[in-house]
């Protein structure tokens, strides 16, 4: 991946942790700025033919996680973010990113599940639980932030080649 993209797509990924993992919420200045970004960055690097490479890349971005939006999985700003991404980064890369995310967000699932077995919660419950309802009461509730899964997945991707422009 280009060095600017690169850069971009890390700040990109590091100013939203921050706020998601402080706030549970990704502004969308930083969103809409860093799409935009994208968008122009794209242009001017390589001409006006990209303007729909760049645009797929915000739809392969939005679209999954729009939908899981829908269905109440997570929040907007996380659907903003990986079209701010797509933006930077093009359709290939942010797919591959949402895959390698939502397995992330699995396996922090089901360590959570793991808080509610009998023998863990004592000791889970030792610790607070900055997001909301504590993942080893019963019932449902517990959240996390999402970019806990999208940081190593990002890191994943992009040490393994698999982030690409």
């Amino acid at each position: 991946m280009d060095t600017i993209v690169m850069s971009a797509t890390a700040a990109l990924l590091l100013l939203a942790c921050w706020s998601d993992i402080r706030r549970m919420q990704i502004s969308n200045l930083l969103c809409v700025t860093f799409a935009a970004g994208g968008f122009i960055f794209q242009i001017a690097a390589y001409g006006p033919a990209r303007v729909w490479w760049t645009i797929g890349g915000i739809a392969a971005g939005a679209i999954p996680f729009g939908l899981l939006h829908i269905a109440k999985g997570l929040g907007a700003g996380d659907v903003k973010w990986f079209a701010a991404y797509g933006a930077w980064a093009g359709a290939s890369s942010a797919l591959h990113l949402a895959v390698f995310s939502l397995l992330f967000a699995g396996g922090i699932a089901a360590l959570l599940l793991t808080l509610k077995v009998p023998i863990v919660r004592p000791w889970a419950l030792k610790f607070d639980w900055p997001w909301g309802s504590h993942p080893s009461y019963a019932g449902k509730g517990a959240k996390f932030p999402f970019m806990l899964a999208v940081a190593p997945a990002y890191v994943l991707l992009a040490f393994s080649g698999g982030i690409t422009q």
